[in-house]
């Protein structure tokens, strides 16, 4: 990122601004030989959508066998979002992705980029596959982690380990590069993600509900939720005659989804998904590639269901 009349922005020829920053020595041991690719046009990380995780894990798979690991570098604001939609679009590809960014941009004073940098590419060289984000020198799973922290360095933390090495995906789920392409161009799901809170009005909110194709409800506590029966109800009739996509995390960090209440029975009547400690940016990007997949007839509407529980 460089100051720009607004703030701060994406800026270009990083490799160029990054290289002098690298110790020769250091890069010597390493003993690999670097490749750099840019986004054209550039764009800020807050600014990423589905259309996007498409298009990296077409280029990824392009090139798959031109390089012995990739390291993704972007902004810190979505970077949960892409590394769970790439674990998920990515299911059997065998090089190692590392994903990293920094908290302050490279020229900064005390900045955490080259830091994080230099970690995840001696990760890079040490893992033989799977996806990971990289950041403050810990290595953390692509489907649990979460940025917590808008200031301090060790800004992503891993929540739960329990999906970490499932492989629950269709069969039918490995897209090609030019099938990804097309989703790229084409497609954009419609998701919401609506945190239950105490102050929602239930006749306002059950008329907001059409035109959705997936929606990830946050519940309070293990899972429940506020008096709303008439958005219940929608919701309801919205899976049944529309085939809409509705699942269920917790606004809680650890823990995830029990429904031990009975706070939580008109909950589980509406025909969601309880996703259990799953986070809300692996189900959002697990779910878009799901509904990926439908659009491109590789499943049916029925598994989307099926799999968007990763387990």
């Amino acid at each position: 990122m460089l100051p720009g009349e607004n703030g701060l922005e994406p800026g270009s020829n990083f490799a160029a601004r990054l290289l002098p920053w690298l110790d020769k020595t250091w890069l010597n041991k390493l003993n690999c030989e670097l490749s750099f690719c840019e986004l054209n046009p550039l764009l800020d990380s807050s600014a990423m959508n589905a259309s996007h995780w498409f298009s990296l894990a077409a280029q990824l798979l392009d090139e798959q066998n031109d390089y012995n690991s990739f390291l993704l570098l972007q902004g810190t604001d979505t970077l949960a979002w892409t590394a769970a939609a790439l674990t998920c679009l990515l299911a059997n590809f065998s090089p190692p992705v590392i994903l990293t960014a920094s908290q302050l941009p490279l020229a900064s004073p005390k900045s955490d980029a080259l830091d994080n940098i230099k970690f995840a590419l001696e990760q890079t060289l040490q893992l033989e596959t799977g996806c990971y984000i990289a950041f403050a020198n810990a290595l953390l799973p692509a489907k649990a982690t979460r940025k917590f922290d808008s200031e301090g360095f060790n800004a992503f933390t891993a929540v739960s380990t329990d999906l970490v090495n499932s492989h629950f995906w269709p069969s039918s789920g490995q897209l090609t590069a030019k099938e990804l392409n097309q989703l790229a161009g084409s497609f954009q799901p419609n998701l919401l993600r609506l945190p239950l809170i105490p102050s929602l009005k239930d006749a306002w909110l059950a008329q907001q509900l059409e035109g959705l194709d997936g929606l990830i409800l946050e519940g309070l506590g293990s899972g429940n939720s506020p008096h709303l029966p008439l958005t219940f109800k929608r919701i309801t009739e919205l899976h049944k005659t529309q085939g809409l996509a509705v699942g269920l995390t917790s606004q809680c960090w650890q823990g995830g989804v029990n429904q031990n209440y009975a706070a939580s029975a008109a909950l589980q009547k509406t025909g969601l998904v309880a996703l259990g400690k799953m986070t809300p940016e692996y189900a959002e990007a697990r779910l878009a590639c799901l509904l990926a997949l439908k659009r491109l007839n590789k499943i049916t509407a029925e598994a989307v269901f099926l799999y968007w529980l990763d387990k």
